[in-house]
């Protein structure tokens, strides 16, 4: 009772409530036999344990109810015999601990109003940059939109369809986070203190309002984007149950293709930069821009495993140069013309197309 009183009470509950907490739990259920009876069989305990353990817990199965129900009673007790002073700083102390969960709670709920906000309001611009790109398609279609054979009217209902079912995983994962929005909104801001009785009702409006209210201002949106593709009445409503039909069909698999979409961008985003060797060369030069490097591994039985660059006249007869050579996972750059070439060394040729040509030959054979 003692220790799961102060357990609570330290937790943040009032002295009433740990009291209630310390007595409903104060029972010792048939899992203290199942240790008891380990402790004897291992040795570990002495004999007279195993009865005690079963005494306790028949003596705290027939007392818990009786606590339960007198554990108001203490608690009004308590409350009337102890010094005011020590009741006032318990208050204080239940008051601290209380301020201090709301402000974490509340900085966590906005924390996640605001990330919840920025990425509906990027799925957004990215909804409309998908019918803006449609658009232009219509208004511009490429050569293989022309050679499709589609009249106006039926190029327009295509656009848009293929515009509205790559916006649908995006559409999809807004109104999930609207829901999750209006119940954080609900939990966070209508609570007992300034709703009372009604607090269970507006919680289960305004849980419902903000998805409602903000599939809305989705549907306006879109409308909005594909005024310049909307077809005619007919049309629209044939495709519009077509797209309910898909949706519901590929719900699941819609709000799969967002996450590892998400996930793969928060990925490329985590990345750190590429080190200044792993990053592309920068241009090269005009005056070698007609050269080309290409690399050539020497063979065991290459004329040239085993003899220095100058004894190869490379240069000379070929017009190419070895400027760097890859030995054992170790480079030399811009070797000297005494470095001896050995068989499996991996040789960098720079010169134009038929030099590298020519020098690849000599050193191959």
């Amino acid at each position: 009772v003692l220790t799961c009183s102060t357990g609570a009470f330290l937790g943040g509950n009032d002295t009433r409530t740990s009291l209630r907490v310390g007595m409903g739990l104060a029972q010792i259920g048939e899992f203290s036999f199942i240790i008891a009876s380990l402790g004897v069989t291992l040795k570990v305990t002495s004999d007279f344990l195993y009865p005690i353990a079963v005494a306790v817990s028949a003596i705290t199965t027939l007392l818990t109810p009786y606590l339960i129900r007198g554990s108001d009673g203490v608690g009004a007790w308590l409350e009337r015999a102890a010094p005011r002073s020590v009741l006032d700083s318990l208050a204080v102390y239940t008051r601290w601990v209380g301020q201090v969960g709301g402000q974490s709670h509340a900085a966590m709920a906005r924390k996640l109003m605001w990330r919840w906000s920025g990425q509906m309001a990027l799925n957004s611009a990215l909804v409309a940059a998908v019918f803006i790109a449609a658009a232009f398609v219509e208004r511009q279609p490429p050569a293989w939109v022309k050679n499709l054979g589609l009249g106006p009217e039926s190029l327009k209902s295509a656009l848009w369809l293929a515009a509205v079912v790559c916006s649908l995983p995006l559409l999809i994962a807004t109104f999930r986070k609207l829901q999750a929005l209006g119940l954080l909104v609900a939990q966070t801001k209508v609570t007992p203190a300034n709703a009372g009785e009604r607090t269970a009702a507006i919680q289960a409006v305004v849980t419902q309002l903000i998805p409602v209210a903000g599939a809305l201002a989705l549907a306006v949106l879109v409308l909005g984007l594909s005024s310049a593709l909307l077809p005619s009445l007919e049309v629209l409503l044939i495709l519009l149950a077509l797209i309910a039909l898909i949706t519901w069909l590929l719900w699941r698999s819609f709000i799969r293709v967002y996450a590892k979409a998400q996930a793969a961008l928060r990925e490329t985003f985590d990345q750190a930069p590429l080190p200044r060797a792993a990053q592309a060369p920068a241009a090269l030069p005009t005056f070698l821009r007609e050269a080309d490097l290409e690399t050539v591994v020497i063979a065991e039985n290459s004329r040239a495993a085993g003899r220095m660059i100058r004894e190869l006249e490379l240069r000379t007869r070929t017009g190419a140069s070895i400027v760097g050579i890859e030995r054992g996972g170790a480079s030399v750059i811009n070797p000297g013309p005494d470095e001896e070439l050995r068989a499996g060394d991996q040789v960098l040729l720079i010169g134009t197309r038929p030099q590298i040509t020519a020098a690849t030959a000599a050193l191959q054979s």
